[in-house]
C-alpha cells in the first residue's frame, strides 16, 4: 500500500511525516498522534485544548536527503498488521506460557512451594519482559524483515518547480 504524506519535522537522522488518518493506518501501529501546534503549547500558558488539532505522524529514516515540508510517497507492507500482531501480542502470550510451565515444573522440585502460584509469577515476569522488549525492538525487527514503512520517492510540487528543460507546467 502506498501513502502520501508531508514532512513536518526533521530531527537527527529521522523525518516525521504527517499522514491522513485512514482505516488501514490503525492496523500499522507505527504512527503516533501529536498536537499540530506543539511549539505554541510550550510557549503559552493559556491554551484552549478544545481547538487543538491532532495529526498522525510517522517517524522514518532520512536517507534520501528529504527536507522540511517535502511531500513523500511511503510504501507500507500489506501484511504489516499480521507481523505486528505476531511480534507484539502472540510472542508475549507464548512467553507467558513458557514462563508458566517453567515456573510450575521447577517448583515441583522445591519442597515448600505452590507450583501454580510460582508458574503464574514466572509467567507474568516472562510476559512483562517479552511485551516491553517486543514494543521496544519491534521497529528494528520490522526493518530487518523489510516490513517497516519506507520512503519510496519525493514528490515534487508542480506549481513550485520547473522541469529539466526549464518549462513550467
Amino acid at each position: 500500500m502506498k501513502e502520501i504524506g508531508k514532512v513536518v519535522k526533521i530531527e537527527d537522522d529521522f523525518i516525521y511525516v504527517e499522514l491522513s488518518k485512514k482505516d488501514y493506518c490503525s492496523k500499522c501501529w507505527r504512527c503516533v498522534e501529536e498536537f499540530e501546534n506543539e511549539d505554541e503549547l510550550l510557549e503559552s500558558d493559556d491554551v484552549d485544548y478544545d481547538d487543538l488539532k491532532v495529526r498522525q505522524v510517522l517517524a522514518l529514516r532520512n536517507d534520501k536527503g528529504i527536507e522540511l515540508y517535502d511531500r513523500v510517497e511511503i510504501e507500507v507492507s500489506d501484511n504489516i498488521f499480521y507481523v505486528n500482531l505476531l511480534i507484539e501480542f502472540v510472542m508475549p502470550i507464548g512467553d507467558f506460557l513458557i514462563g508458566y510451565f517453567l515456573g510450575y515444573y521447577l517448583s515441583l522440585y522445591v519442597e515448600y512451594s505452590q507450583p501454580s502460584t510460582n508458574g503464574l509469577a514466572a509467567g507474568a515476569i516472562f510476559f512483562t519482559l517479552s511485551f516491553w522488549l517486543a514494543r521496544f525492538f519491534s521497529s528494528d525487527i520490522l526493518i530487518s524483515w523489510n516490513k517497516y514503512p519506507r520512503v519510496i520517492r519525493i514528490i515534487k510540487d508542480i506549481s513550485l518547480g520547473d522541469d529539466a528543460a526549464g518549462c513550467k507546467f
